[in-house]
C-alpha cells in the first residue's frame, strides 16, 4: 500500500509532526503512526480531510491503492473459504440420515464433524475481513466509483454489526435445523420400521 508513504511525504512537506497532524484531524498520534506504517488505513472521512489539508486530490493520495483494495476485498482465498464452509455444512446435513444406522458415539462424531469443520473457514473469513479492514476498503472503492457510501457507512456501527452477525448465525442455525429434521424424518421412520 502507498497511502502510508503518501501521508508521511505530505506531512513532512508541510513540516508537520505526527502530533500536529493528529490534532488537525482529531485523531491520536498513534493513529497517524499506524497509517504511515501501513498498519491501518484511514477511513473515507479522514482521507477526504487529508486530501484537503494536503491540498491534493483523493486520487493522488490513494494512487495505486484502489486496485489493491479491490483485490483484497474479493480474493480467491475468501471465495474458497465460503465454498468450503457451505460444502462442509451440506455434507453435515446429508450425513444425518445414513448416520442414524450407526451406534451412538459414531452417529454424533460423523454428524458433528462436518459442521465443526465448516466453522474453521468461517473463522478464517472473519480473520481476513479484520486483517485487511474490508469495511474501510469498501467505502473507498464506493467513493472512487461514485457510489453512495452512506449505505456502506451505516454498516460501520459495531452494535448493528454484532446484532446482524448473531441474527445471521441464528438464522442459518434454524435453517440447518429445519433441513436436518426434514432429511432425518424418513430415516427415523425407516429405522423404527426395521427394528
Amino acid at each position: 500500500m502507498q497511502i502510508g508513504k503518501q501521508i508521511q511525504k505530505q506531512r513532512e512537506r508541510l513540516n508537520m509532526t505526527q502530533d500536529q497532524l493528529a490534532n488537525k484531524l482529531y485523531v491520536s498520534r498513534q493513529t497517524v503512526s499506524n497509517w504511515e506504517n501501513d498498519r491501518h488505513y484511514p477511513d473515507i472521512e479522514n482521507l477526504l480531510l487529508l486530501s484537503v489539508l494536503f491540498d491534493t486530490s483523493l486520487d493522488q493520495l490513494v494512487k495505486g491503492d484502489v486496485p489493491n483494495m479491490k483485490k483484497k476485498v474479493f480474493t480467491k482465498e475468501s471465495n474458497r473459504d465460503a465454498k468450503l464452509m457451505i460444502a462442509c455444512w451440506i455434507i453435515g446435513i446429508v450425513t444425518i440420515g445414513p448416520s442414524l444406522w450407526l451406534p451412538s458415539p459414531w452417529f454424533y462424531i460423523i454428524v458433528i464433524t462436518p459442521f465443526v469443520l465448516g466453522f474453521i473457514p468461517a473463522i478464517h473469513l472473519e480473520y481476513l475481513k479484520h486483517k485487511v479492514d474490508v469495511r474501510t476498503y469498501k467505502e473507498i472503492i464506493a467513493y472512487e466509483d461514485n457510489k453512495d457510501i452512506e449505505k456502506i457507512r451505516r454498516h460501520r456501527n459495531w452494535v448493528r454489526d454484532q446484532l446482524h452477525q448473531w441474527g445471521l448465525a441464528i438464522g442459518i442455525g434454524v435453517i440447518i435445523l429445519v433441513i436436518t429434521v426434514i432429511v432425518a424424518i424418513p430415516f427415523m421412520f425407516l429405522y423404527k420400521y426395521l427394528h
